[in-house]
């Protein structure tokens, strides 16, 4: 089988079009195999490709463009070219347009395209092979719901510009509309044909005619009466933008009727007949991944995940389970479940051992391993890549209680071989087959959700965590992906001023990118089963990642990584002949702050000791313990007199002004030095040198560094994924990353009181928001807007009722007083912003209807990232039947501000 590939490229000298595809003859997506392709006159590049017996029966390719000295100089952007190939035909011709990305490129994703305006993917017409056929291929997100695609053209294949013999075109996925017709060339018929693309509305005489020239195709003499693919590149339509709005809740907060303590898959249909009833388009949640390790309340913490594959099995519908035989045991579960549903929080530990109790129970009542049914082997075939080295983890976690992998002997290094043999016993084999049996139940039971939701013009939203739990599957199967010596982590802000670590291991980026980060785009894959669109968390991971050693707690003790540190030479350079550069790479303290912080009997106690000790400059001490961790030594604790001195002295530990990079001989200046003790006691001039190199190093020195880094990363996210990427780029930003997001067409994340830019006020107004972003009042890491409303000054909320909500002076009394009046002003300010969607917290939607308020502000905030042991356990007041049944008047107000500003769901 033969296949002719012509694309229409104009190049610059030295350069080669080159064409990389899923097949083995197309390298297989691997670029170093691409095929060059071959200059013809006038800008037409051609390859003829033999394609073996059997060859598949389509093809994904996209053209790149090398330059003189064989480097990557551009690529296509986010669509591909699909071809499907008829077996019995010997030569097919696909006359290609070069495929930029479309300006609109989230339209094109499976949230907007397929679940908004309803156009779900086709499956491919094919002709008889006896009959030469053309395919004609157009990309366009722009066909309203309920609305066709047509093809016009002057041959009579094509119509000839009758109106009632257009044809219509199918989507089959990602905005590529297609049609097969049969063709033939009459004997003095033109070789070329014109035409053009039409949209027709709902009503079939409403036609809207693609703007432009004519379209025209030429057939070559070789090409006739073959097999024809041409692929247009973008549709010529003009349309409105589309603007959509949706809600952000925790799985775990939702309440339901019959709930056992826990938001679940049963309870989340609930919360999407709100959402449809509300006219939202979508629902985002927070990481549903499986965190089970302890079985307590550290296990709460949704973005620990011991599996990025598997999901919680905490989340499961016990009401959607067959019931239990065992009358007695389901009397007292669910007694057990009507305790825990009355509860305001989350007993999370009650809540796992009830659900595990029960999916046990089950098990051993179904006997499911007696005999398979076709959906439960056909999953276990699937996703056995993940499946089994999850299930064995599983059964080994409890095997060693409370231990992590590497304290598990012999098996503390996996090795799926030796695992199969020594684990095979009867007991064991069905402890493994039952933590499979539990996945396919929450495959299930999410799927028909996800389904569920569609149909209710409503897709959910998921969540890409930046971590992995260091006791994880991931860590455990594949350690040589990760720095195992560091932790993720946050550098310092208004709401963690010793910045954040997390206790994740970071990412062996270097590794990754061995596969193009095949890790990363099957992680994705994962997630598209279940989200239509995806928050990708601390998206700056992917440009810079701030680790912290783990010997350290206090994020002041990272660093970034990749960056370009100084040696200590260089350092001496920036400083000037001071004797402290070597000093400053362990921590360094004045006797006067010591003094004041221990008292004189406990420095000189300490001291005596040579717990502390003076170094080479006059009043300068460092200590002998420089790293965090030891002072949570129970001996080193006892020495230093109790768990006080232990912590104070561990906080001197970021009295460090050098930290030194683990991958070199090198440098970083401590991030916020200037608020140490120690740079307090320095002259003005070498304040001034230290800041000037600092202010360098933070938000200057690594642009391009980030900026090709997380384009790198990100890109190859993008192309594996038809989902609706959005970033969480709040925080301190470099400069860079809103270029890459804008080049990638990632939304962005806009909160008013997080301004990206300076504002003299102190927050961002929500009418300058670019459309390309969601924009939210809140997230989980914060104060709702209520606890953001009570935590302003009176003077503060006045100049924002003037300022930004443009209400006069003598309004705001009356508004002041009145909260609720001021919660709907802000969220219709918000709605009428130019961000495509706007996505709020339940509870900032709440704040509207004073008679929901049954939490106080406070209580609203879900995480507290500054509390490293924070217990997740937030529950909504309400449930969303009761939403539904007992505050109409709330659900109608939304509908209004939905209608009023355009970003109902029926569209």
């Amino acid at each position: 089988m033969k296949l002719t590939c012509i694309v229409h490229y104009r190049t610059l000298w030295g350069e080669t079009l080159y064409i990389s595809g899923d097949s083995p003859t197309l390298g297989s997506w691997d670029e170093a195999k691409a095929r060059p392709l071959t200059y013809t006159p006038d800008d037409q590049w051609l390859i003829e490709l033999e394609l073996p017996e059997p060859s598949p029966n389509a093809l994904s390719y996209q053209y790149l463009v090398r330059d003189a000295e064989d480097r990557i100089s551009r690529r296509e952007g986010l669509l591909h070219h699909h071809i499907t190939l008829r077996r019995d035909v010997d030569r097919t011709y696909a006359f290609d347009s070069w495929l930029d990305t479309p300006p609109d490129a989230p339209s094109f994703s499976v949230a907007l395209l397929d679940v908004l305006k309803g156009h779900s993917p086709e499956a491919p017409i094919l002709l008889s092979p006896d009959t030469p056929q053309i395919t004609f291929q157009v990309f366009t997100a722009a066909v309203p719901r309920g609305a066709q695609l047509l093809l016009s053209g002057s041959s009579d294949t094509l119509g000839a510009w009758s109106r009632e013999r257009m044809q219509r075109m199918h989507h089959l996925g990602g905005g590529r509309w297609a049609v097969t017709l049969p063709y033939h060339i009459e004997q003095g018929e033109e070789r070329y044909w014109e035409y053009k693309f039409v949209i027709q509305g709902i009503s079939e005489e409403t036609l809207q005619w693609e703007e432009g020239e004519n379209r025209v195709v030429t057939f070559t003499e070789e090409a006739q009466g073959q097999d024809i693919t041409i692929t247009d590149g973008l549709a010529h339509f003009s349309s409105e933008p589309l603007r959509l709005s949706g809600c952000v809740v925790p799985l775990f907060a939702l309440r339901g009727e019959q709930d056992f303590g826990i938001g679940d898959f049963g309870t989340l249909r609930g919360m999407i007949d709100l959402a449809h009833e509300a006219g939202m388009n979508a629902l985002q949640l927070l990481p549903i991944n499986d965190t089970t390790f302890t079985r307590g309340e550290r296990d709460s913490y949704p973005y620990n995940a011991i599996s990025v594959d598997a999901l919680h099995p905490i989340y499961i519908n016990l009401t959607q389970l067959s019931p239990l035989h065992n009358v007695e045991l389901r009397a007292k579960l669910e007694e057990v479940g009507k305790t825990l549903r009355g509860k305001e929080t989350i007993d999370y530990p009650q809540v796992i051992r009830l659900k595990e109790e029960y999916l046990r129970a089950l098990f051993d009542q179904e006997e499911p391993g007696q005999q398979l049914d076709d959906s439960f082997a056909t999953f276990l075939r699937e996703e056995e890549r993940w499946l089994e080295p999850y299930a064995y983890y599983c059964l080994l976690r409890d095997k060693h209680e409370g231990l992590p992998p590497t304290a598990w002997g012999d098996d503390r290094h996996y090795d799926l071989r030796r695992l199969r043999t020594t684990y095979s016993s009867v007991a064991d084999t069905k402890t493994l087959l039952y933590h499979k049996w539990v996945q396919y139940l929450l495959h299930t039971q999410l799927t028909e959700v996800r389904d569920y939701a569609r149909s209710r013009g409503i897709f959910l939203k998921g969540d890409l965590p930046i971590g992995v739990a260091p006791h994880g599957v991931e860590v455990w199967i594949a350690p040589e992906l990760f720095h195992l010596e560091q932790s993720a982590g946050a550098p310092p802000d208004d709401f963690a001023v010793d910045g954040q670590n997390w206790g994740f291991p970071t990412y062996n980026w270097e590794a990754m990118a061995g596969d193009r980060f095949l890790w990363w785009r099957r992680r994705l894959e994962r997630l598209s089963r279940y989200f239509d669109a995806l928050r990708i968390d601390h998206v700056l991971g992917f440009f810079r990642i701030w680790e912290v050693p783990r010997s350290e707690v206090s994020g002041l003790l990272g660093h970034f990584h990749p960056t370009l540190p100084y040696t200590l030479e260089q350092w001496q350079d920036f400083l000037g002949e001071t004797p402290l550069i070597p000093l400053l790479t362990h921590p360094l303290i004045h006797q006067e702050d010591l003094q004041s912080l221990l008292g004189r009997e406990t420095l000189d106690d300490l001291v005596s000791q040579g717990i502390i000790y003076p170094t080479s400059e006059d009043k300068l001490y460092t200590l002998r313990h420089t790293s965090q961790q030891a002072y949570e030594d129970k001996t080193i604790i006892e020495a230093v007199g109790g768990e006080a001195t232990a912590r104070l002295l561990s906080q001197l530990c970021t009295e460090t002004a050098l930290i030194r990079d683990p991958y070199s001989e090198r440098y970083h200046p401590r991030i916020s030095w200037e608020r140490s003790l120690l740079f307090q006691h320095w002259e003005p001039s070498l304040q001034e040198a230290w800041l000037k190199v600092s202010q360098d190093f933070y938000y200057v020195r690594h642009n391009a560094l980030f900026r090709d880094t997380g384009y790198s990363r990100l890109s190859a996210l993008v192309e594996q994924t038809g989902m609706l990427l959005c970033a969480e780029d709040l925080g301190m930003i470099p400069s860079t990353v809103p270029e890459v997001l804008h080049q990638l067409q990632i939304l962005s994340l806009e909160l008013e009181r997080m301004p990206k830019d300076f504002t003299p006020h102190g927050w961002a107004s929500p009418q300058l928001f670019p459309y390309h972003s969601i924009a939210t009042t809140s997230t989980h890491d914060m104060p709702s807007l209520r606890g953001w409303w009570h935590s302003l000054p009176k003077d503060k909320r006045q100049a924002y009722l003037i300022e930004e909500l443009g209400r006069s002076r003598e309004e705001v009394p009356a508004l002041l007083a009145q909260e609720t009046l001021v919660y709907r002003l802000i969220l219709q300010h918000y709605l009428t912003s130019p961000a495509l969607g706007v996505l709020l917290p339940l509870s900032d939607w709440m704040s509207i209807e004073g008679n929901l308020a049954k939490q106080s502000p406070e209580e609203e905030q879900i995480n507290h990232p500054e509390q490293a042991d924070h217990y997740w356990a937030y529950r909504l007041p309400f449930s969303a039947e009761t939403l539904l049944r007992d505050y109409p008047h709330w659900v109608q107000f939304i509908q209004q501000y939905m209608h009023h500003s355009n970003r109902s769901h029926r569209l």
